[in-house]
């Protein structure tokens, strides 16, 4: 387990929103490669991984854990716990374990953010509604139940590729949707996982000091997501 000046400020599942002062922890494949830049180009070569994904700037300053599993730091090590566009790419209970676990790095008083695409607003689409704005031509060509489901994102349209890019694509399952969440149902689960005075957040509204250097406001903004924030007592 890697130390750490406590208290220290986490965000889970960083992808590309990796800035200093936070210890940004990511366990995909693309933040693995991104220690092995000569393994990425190998990869890429060998068409084992896309060129175009193997392109992607990402940090090599991430701290790569997989969230699924129990976080490596200290109880109470931590004042702030972010997660953005996280929770959707677990199984409920994969969800609950990793909001205990938020709960327990968090020193009293610690404030967890989390943000997640908003089910209602992707329903509300579904019945007629314009949460997200005007549709292009092409979408207003989609049956409503097809544009329903790549708003869920639980699965690819097309089948898996038989290619070289199949291991690429098996290591990346991690990255469809599992559960998904309107206002409700994330705020239960935040509160049975421990967590109080939880409320809903529009972007760059927070008690996190800076919290911009990891929010990406397109996440929110919009109908895209919904946010919560609340704290440990």
């Amino acid at each position: 387990m890697k130390s750490f000046d406590a208290p220290i400020r986490l965000n889970l599942g960083c992808g590309l929103q990796a800035p200093p002062g936070w210890v940004n922890v990511d366990g995909s494949w693309n933040a693995r490669l991104a220690k092995f830049p000569a393994l990425r180009k190998l990869f890429a070569a060998m068409r084992l991984v896309a060129r175009d994904k193997a392109e992607i700037p990402w940090s090599a300053n991430i701290y790569i854990h997989d969230v699924r599993k129990p976080l490596p730091f200290a109880d109470q090590s931590a004042s702030v716990v972010f997660a953005s566009h996280v929770l959707e790419h677990l199984y409920r209970d994969q969800a609950e374990r990793l909001l205990r676990e938020a709960f327990r790095v968090l020193c009293p008083g610690g404030i967890v953010r989390i943000v997640v695409p908003d089910l209602e607003t992707i329903v509300q689409e579904y019945n007629g509604q314009q949460p997200f704005g005007a549709l292009s031509p092409q979408d207003l060509a989609k049956p409503a139940a097809d544009r329903l489901n790549e708003r869920l994102l639980m699965r690819s349209s097309t089948s898996p590729r038989r290619t070289l890019y199949w291991l690429y694509d098996s290591w990346n399952d991690f990255h469809s949707h599992k559960w998904m969440y309107d206002l409700t149902s994330l705020t239960h689960l935040m509160r049975s996982a421990g967590f109080v005075g939880l409320e809903k957040k529009s972007s760059g509204e927070s008690a996190i000091e800076n919290i911009a250097q990891v929010e990406d406001p397109s996440r929110i903004s919009n109908g895209a997501g919904i946010c919560v924030e609340g704290r440990k007592p």
